[in-house]
């Protein structure tokens, strides 16, 4: 038998659910409202789609939408990024969103003059039919983190639940790339516990076909 004093208990966590609800509700339609634009150009019939920002909200949303729309007018993607990284979770839907496209359609990666491509935006540069970039963009390989998402401070995990998240990590997104199979295996040991910056011109001496081409 539920006392008044439990009913009102349930009414109060029922209303925080709704409450909370509606806030996440809202907060994702503003992420879509406003959050960050591709920026798009068609040049001589190549789609280049370019990427200034972190790997977050709805980066995913809006390369399914540049895909969906000029699927029929070009044979050829081309993602220009310039990111800092960012979320797992969307970086994962983006490079869902890349392979489906790959299906039927040609998508190549690209970091230009002067960008960076780090941490998550390194797997998503890896869903490249072609890879190109200039001598000095950088590169940074670290292992994953995780961040509280109210107050987007680092946590720290467990030693074990930390390793295995890494080796998941590198399984899912470079074990199943085109990384030269002997560099791959020294990254394994280069990146423990630190981030990992290279330059394209350092990748391509070393050859660790993450770059496959450098451009002028």
């Amino acid at each position: 038998m539920t006392t008044g004093g439990g009913r009102l208990r349930f009414a109060l966590t029922a209303a925080l659910f709704v409450a909370l609800g509606y806030f996440a509700w809202k907060s994702g339609r503003s992420v879509y409202e406003r959050g960050p634009e591709l920026e798009i150009a068609e040049i001589a019939g190549v789609v280049v789609l370019k990427w200034p920002h972190a790997i977050e909200a709805p980066m995913a949303a809006r390369f399914a939408a540049a895909f969906a729309k000029y699927g029929d007018r070009t044979d050829r993607f081309v993602i220009d990024l310039d990111s800092p990284g960012g979320a797992v979770a969307e970086g994962r839907l983006v490079i869902a969103a890349i392979e489906a496209t790959k299906k039927t359609r040609r998508v190549d990666t690209l970091v230009g003059r002067g960008a960076v491509c780090l941490s998550m935006c390194v797997p998503i540069y890896l869903a490249g039919d072609d890879r190109a970039a200039a001598p000095d963009a950088t590169f940074m390989f670290h292992e994953p983190s995780s961040y509280d998402l109210v107050t987007a401070e680092r946590i720290d995990k467990p030693g074990f639940e930390a390793r295995m998240t890494s080796a998941r990590f590198f399984e899912r997104y470079f074990e199943r790339s085109e990384m030269n199979p002997v560099w791959r295996e020294r990254l394994k040991e280069r990146w423990r516990g630190k981030d990992l910056w290279l330059t394209a011109e350092e990748l391509v001496a070393e050859g660790a076909n993450v770059v496959e081409a450098l451009t002028e």
